[in-house]
């Protein structure tokens, strides 16, 4: 039994759209897309952020130039550390607006803070993380990370400060720590 010309397109368009499918999902799963959320639990942790505070909607330029000025800093070595963004989730702040603190997670305690930029100190007894390790195009959006940790404290029967706190690492691992109260 021969295809009609009609049937022929229907099979080509339906051989066309599984090739297709069979590349993409190849292509999600090289990326790391169906890998877990890596948590852990971390005791007394303290850290030192040299960087500025930004307030305004969520893609806004400023945040763009500060993100790219605390990389210049690791860049030419007048910080040494690992770039970060803590998200505070503030009840003022509108639908499209955020604030944010950009800025460098210093590794020595005793570093040379190049004027004009302010040092955040944070300290938490009990820290939940995540650890994203894979490609930033197919990393879970950070309200599913956040709703995982916030589990992970509601089985120690604990709750969360209001503020995350993004390591971004030069491999484009991120590990997401959340604060416990």
């Amino acid at each position: 039994m021969r295809l009609s010309t009609l049937h022929k397109k229907y099979v080509y368009w339906f051989v066309s759209f599984i090739a297709l499918f069979v590349i993409l999902l190849s292509i999600y799963f090289n990326l790391g897309g169906f890998e877990e959320i890596q948590t852990a639990v971390s005791r007394n942790n303290k850290y030192s952020l040299a960087g500025k505070e930004v307030y305004g909607k969520l893609t806004s330029k400023e945040e763009h130039f500060l993100f790219e000025e605390m990389k210049g800093y690791i860049a030419d070595g007048s910080l040494t550390g690992t770039l970060s963004i803590v998200n505070y989730q503030d009840d003022t702040l509108g639908e499209y607006e955020s604030r944010r603190f950009v800025g460098v997670l210093l590794e020595n305690e005793m570093s040379m803070i190049p004027s004009g930029l302010q040092v955040l100190e944070i300290e938490g007894q009990t820290t939940f993380q995540a650890a994203l390790t894979m490609h930033p195009l197919v990393m879970p959006n950070s309200e599913k990370v956040e709703n995982q940790l916030k589990l992970l404290a509601d089985e120690r029967g604990l709750t969360l400060r209001n503020y995350t706190l993004e390591k971004l690492y030069n491999d484009n691992s991120v590990i997401v720590e959340m604060f416990a109260k």
